[in-house]
């Protein structure tokens, strides 16, 4: 560097013959980079790359008071001491930043030792060097530099680590980025430029106009101040990374930090800014920004605490439906064992009810045939129930088992409409079978679970179908390999809200009481269950409450 100073300072680091732009480079980026990194370090002190930011911070920060301190005194000795200490705090702070990298992309898990043993070799030279007469030979107080007496030997070595550090760096972003997920990728990409660009220009301009200023082919060193500004762009992508991606788990004290730094920067324009509209235009910049900065950190902090809020709720939410899927469970078993308990009785009530029907006990009286038949008829729908409660269970803990065969399902859809027909007769309503085919309507699936899912909608359809007739009508889709059975009835219908819920567990319509009371909201969530286990599917659809239903099944063709 060429020094402007020809006078001692007046107050340790100001004098008034110092370009104002030193001041602006160096006091901005040093209290804005010691800001952040404290901020983040004091949110969460414990968190390794929070720790590394804060260290490189103060790293940074010493060797800008240092240039400092080289530019404003005039005291050769003192400044022949300082010196050295250019090269021990930018390898270090190189160092650092390739330490601060593993960290992040690792996200917090610490380097081993063979990682952390190379940072120790790359940085013991320069300690050595700096300890003896090989990292300065002389000072040119004229010219305020020490270039030309600085050991080649300390000053190419410390460069070289940094161009080194700059590289590993680089190679560490990449590998990562190929294997991030993508949100992750954007950090990676975000802190990947900040840190480049904070190095390169910090290393590389600070060499190269030192080195062109000593061999006379740059007649003005100031320039080596524009590299300070790389760490300005490095803080603003880790602000960023704060703000956008919630990065080293830093709230509130992030913004603060911003703000803080917002000031600073425009106050530093107070050092160079001469005429009076200027320094009024500045000072009003500060206040709106301070007001409006103040009222920016309220809002943040209330939407900070309504988070942090949302997340407690959030886990004790989570908390409450872990208990939820135990007691399902401990539910699901209780069900399956009573049901099994209960199929034996019922199995025997069932075989007993219909031998006494059937006189192999001798002739009953007519008064006792209609109460037997309603014996008859509960534990029919009771087995059904059970039935129901069984299949629940095996579903849920993944135990249903499916034997696939070939069959063909229009036969089989019409064979059920024929032994199903009596029982809508019984109840006044016609039961219609129809079929459309192009193809013979041969389906690879389980043949009990087919039936048991056409037997049990065409009984929905009967039960809540107070009058007018079922129609059953099985075609397919040649163009896309599928078959479906149409079951419309003229019954009780549902609501756009009853079509959103029909198929899940334990639901029913809401006037579905009115035309059966046994019904236990088990029997489509059921079959819609098998169904799709089978590679096929079931849709309810319906204009309204007393406008009927149309379900249809569908299942793949076997061609």
């Amino acid at each position: 560097m060429i020094c402007y100073l020809f006078e001692a300072p007046t107050y340790f680091l100001f004098a008034p013959d110092l370009p104002p732009l030193l001041y602006y480079s160096h006091v901005p980026a040093a209290i804005i980079s010691l800001l952040v990194g404290l901020f983040v370090f004091m949110n969460q002190p414990k968190r390794l790359a929070n720790k590394l930011l804060f260290i490189i911070t103060i790293c940074f920060s010493l060797w800008v008071l240092i240039s400092l301190i080289s530019w404003t005194n005039i005291n050769a000795s003192f400044i022949a001491f300082l010196w050295p200490f250019f090269g021990v705090l930018k390898t270090l702070l190189v160092i650092l930043c390739v330490y601060f990298i593993y960290a992040f992309i690792n996200k917090g898990k610490d380097v081993g030792w063979k990682i952390k043993t190379i940072f120790i070799l790359l940085l013991a030279p320069v300690l050595i060097f700096a300890s003896t007469n090989l990292s300065l030979t002389g000072f040119d107080l004229v010219n305020c530099d020490a270039f030309l007496y600085e050991g080649l030997y300390f000053k190419y070595y410390y460069t070289a680590v940094s161009y080194i550090a700059i590289i590993w760096i680089f190679a560490l972003l990449i590998k990562s980025y190929r294997t991030a997920d993508q949100g992750f990728k954007k950090q990676i990409l975000l802190m990947g430029t900040g840190m480049e660009l904070f190095l390169l220009l910090f290393v590389t301009i600070v060499f190269i106009v030192t080195y062109l200023t000593n061999v006379s082919l740059l007649s003005d060193s100031r320039l080596e101040m524009y590299g300070l500004f790389g760490q300005l762009v490095f803080m603003v992508t880790i602000s960023v990374l704060i703000v956008r991606f919630k990065a080293f788990n830093v709230g509130l004290i992030a913004s603060q930090a911003l703000l803080v730094g917002l000031v600073v920067l425009i106050a530093s324009q107070f050092t160079f800014v001469e005429s009076v509209f200027g320094i009024i235009l500045t000072s009003i910049t500060l206040v709106i920004t301070g007001i409006v900065g103040i009222l920016l950190l309220r809002s943040v902090k209330k939407e900070i605490k309504q988070r942090e809020e949302l997340q407690v709720v959030t886990q004790k939410l989570a908390m409450a439906n872990e208990k939820l899927k135990v007691l399902d469970k401990l539910k699901s078993e209780f069900v399956s064992i009573a049901s099994h308990q209960l199929r034996s009785p019922l199995t025997a009530i069932r075989g007993y009810a219909s031998l006494i029907m059937d006189g192999s006990f001798g002739k009953i009286p007519k008064k006792a045939e209609e109460p037997l038949e309603r014996i008859s008829e509960s534990a029919k729908n009771m087995a059904f129930s059970i039935e129901d409660y069984l299949n629940v269970s095996r579903i849920e803990s993944g135990n249903m088992k499916y034997n696939l065969t070939e069959l063909n399902l229009k036969e089989e859809t019409e064979k059920i409409c024929d032994d199903l027909r009596p029982e809508a007769v019984k109840k006044g309503l016609t039961l219609l079978f129809r079929s459309d085919m192009k193809s013979k309507g041969i389906i690879k699936t389980d043949l009990g679970k087919v039936i048991q899912i056409v037997q049990n909608l065409i009984n929905n359809s009967i039960k809540y179908t107070p009058k007018g007739s079922i129609k059953v009508l099985v075609r397919d889709d040649i163009k896309r390999k599928r078959i479906y059975v149409d079951i419309i009835d003229t019954g009780i219908g549902m609501n756009s809200k009853t079509l959103d819920t029909i198929f899940g567990k334990f639901e029913r319509a809401e006037n579905a009481n009115v035309a059966n009371i046994h019904g236990t909201g088990l029997g489509l969530f059921v079959a819609h269950k098998m169904a799709v286990a089978m590679g096929g599917d079931i849709k309810a659809q319906s204009e309204g409450d007393d406008k009927g239903s149309i379900f249809t099944i569908e299942f793949p063709l076997s061609m």
